[in-house]
């Protein structure tokens, strides 16, 4: 599990790459993750407020705050 001073950080604002959007998750190391495949804003917001984000760092080990 990680540390609680350890987290991954999710950029509120997606970003357009090419014809896709991507979300961009910032590893503590500082290594950013984008994470590929939404076809448009809305749904790459949508995951990043919903559930999608949450599943997402759960399934890194870190627990839902």
């Amino acid at each position: 599990m990680a540390e609680p001073h350890q987290r991954i950080t999710i950029n509120p604002q997606p970003v357009r790459a090419g014809d896709e959007w991507h979300v961009v998750a910032t590893w503590p190391s500082g290594h950013p993750e984008h994470i590929k495949g939404f076809k448009t804003e809305a749904e790459a917001r949508e995951w990043i407020t919903g559930e999608g984000a949450t599943a997402w760092l759960r399934g890194k080990g870190y627990p839902n705050d």
